[in-house]
């Protein structure tokens, strides 16, 4: 993952030094100061599921985030689909702000004329049918939403984040809180939302 991760176009990574990153599993940017510390750190890194994290956080206590996520997903022999995802925000508030997909060939890497998975999904994509839009709005004020490209398993998953239990919000009209895609056929067909296990 880490010679996926030198692959990638710098754009993707701003102020980040890719090399200082992985050698130290960590990186401070120059324009640090006592005020603001922001730290970049390396995880997730797992060659058999094909999954890297690089995760932005202050170490001088403002909340917010930025979360960089790779998947690569075999074709066939010398031939990924590497997903590219930015999910940033606060912990109350967060949402994707990138989502993009290249194919990795032999050792060359192309971004892909269209994206392989859905932008255009959401939560009304959890909900039932016929769901009132007060409900729809009730649960946009206490849930986000966004891909997991780390998730559990071989799918690449759309995941609901909720805290509804917590306000004593009505959650019966939910189908489920995760949707996943899995890649056959070189396309990710979608599955119906469902309840995580987990």
């Amino acid at each position: 993952m880490l010679d996926i991760l030198k692959l990638m176009p710098s754009e993707h990574f701003g102020e980040i030094i890719i090399d200082s990153l992985i050698k130290n599993n960590k990186f401070y940017p120059t324009r640090n100061s006592e005020e603001e510390i922001i730290k970049y750190t390396l995880t997730d890194v797992n060659d058999t599921t094909g999954t890297l994290r690089i995760e932005m956080t202050f170490e001088t206590g403002q909340r917010g985030f930025i979360i960089r996520e790779l998947r690569r997903i075999k074709v066939k022999d010398n031939e990924f689909i590497i997903v590219y995802s930015v999910i940033n925000g606060a912990p109350i508030a967060f949402g994707q702000s990138e989502l993009i997909t290249y194919r990795l060939k032999r050792g060359q890497l192309t971004k892909t004329k269209q994206s392989l998975l859905p932008s255009n999904i959401g939560l009304a994509d959890f909900v039932k049918p016929n769901t009132p839009d007060s409900v729809i709005e009730k649960y946009s004020g206490y849930s986000n939403h966004s891909y997991d490209l780390t998730y559990s398993g071989d799918n690449i998953c759309y995941v609901l984040y909720e805290s509804f239990d917590s306000f004593g919000i009505d959650k019966s009209w939910l189908l489920g809180n995760k949707i996943q895609f899995i890649f056959e056929r070189r396309e990710f067909k979608r599955g119906s939302p469902s309840f995580s296990e987990e």
